[in-house]
């Protein structure tokens, strides 16, 4: 539990206004058909994602070494800057990825200071070329008690032995603009 705190608060810090580091994507990029986002791909997967966002892959030690992609709102925040990150995991139990964001879920909400569990949505998602059901989870809660309070979006899936887990953080009370924009690109999401 103490490495799943210390990966999402590392994450979130590394998203801020001032932290983190920029540069071009070693992903490929496609034109979407939706206007204002473009198709983000790797060989394991893809996602759409705003034109204007920033793609960031190369990450200091100090970061998880299974942070695959974050990518950060253009429009800057003083406080908390919205942010898109993909974690790779091992998924050592076989869990479905129903079963893996549930666990996962129970670990935010062991760790994260006032943590609160806003809603959760089954969704569809594809894996392989196949429809994978997964649960999309929103939930507020603090990193450490001097941060901001934090609205998490969440999804897991799974494909064999590895997990994949896109969490959009935003700023509680952030633009609903913002929201939507976070829940588009994790709704986006699939594997390959």
């Amino acid at each position: 539990m103490k490495k799943i705190l210390i990966s999402l608060f590392l994450t979130s810090l590394l998203l801020t206004a001032c932290g983190g580091s920029d540069s071009t994507t070693d992903g490929t990029t496609e034109d979407s058909e939706e206007a204002f986002y473009f198709t983000y791909k790797t060989s394991e997967f893809e996602m759409e994602v705003p034109d204007d966002w920033e793609i960031e892959d190369a990450f200091t030690p100090e970061y998880p070494d299974n942070l695959e992609v974050a990518f950060k709102n253009a429009i800057q925040d003083s406080v908390f800057t919205s942010n898109v990150t993909v974690l790779k995991e091992n998924n050592t139990r076989g869990d479905t990825s129903y079963d893996f964001g549930q666990r996962k879920l129970a670990d935010h909400e062991g760790t994260l200071v006032n943590f609160a569990l806003i809603s959760q949505e089954t969704v569809t998602l594809t894996v392989g070329g196949a429809e994978s059901k997964t649960m999309l989870s929103i939930f507020e809660g603090k990193n450490d008690n001097s941060g901001p309070k934090l609205r998490f979006m969440q999804i897991t899936l799974t494909k064999g032995t590895e997990a994949w887990t896109v969490t959009g953080t935003a700023r509680s009370g952030e633009d609903e603009l913002i929201l939507e924009t976070i829940d588009t690109m994790l709704r986006s999401f699939t594997l390959k």
